[in-house]
C-alpha cells in the first residue's frame, strides 16, 4: 500500500494520451494473429543429425538457431510500402 501512495501521480494520464489528437483519421490497421499453430522441440544426437535435418527442411540451422518456421517464412519487404488516403 505504501508503494502505491509513493507512486501516486507519477504519470499524468492526460499527458500519456496526447498521441490521440495526432492519430485522428488515420487508416485502420488490423494485425492478424501471428502466433504459431504449434511448436515442437527437436533434439539432435550429433552435429551430423542437425545438418541432415536442415537439409530435409531446406533451411539453415546453426548451433545458435532458436526457432524456424516451416515452411520457411518469407519476410515481407515493408520498406517500399506506403500508406495512402482512401478518399
Amino acid at each position: 500500500m505504501e508503494k502505491d501512495k509513493k507512486n501516486e501521480g507519477f504519470f499524468d494520464l492526460d499527458e500519456l494520451s496526447v498521441w490521440k489528437k495526432h492519430w485522428q483519421d488515420m487508416p485502420e490497421f488490423i494485425q492478424g494473429d501471428l502466433t504459431p499453430h504449434q511448436s515442437i522441440l527437436v533434439h539432435f544426437g550429433s552435429e551430423e543429425d542437425r545438418k541432415q535435418f536442415a537439409e530435409l527442411l531446406n533451411q539453415k540451422l546453426t548451433s545458435k538457431t532458436k526457432f524456424i518456421w516451416f515452411p520457411k517464412l518469407i519476410k515481407a519487404n515493408l520498406l517500399k510500402k506506403i500508406c495512402t488516403d482512401e478518399s
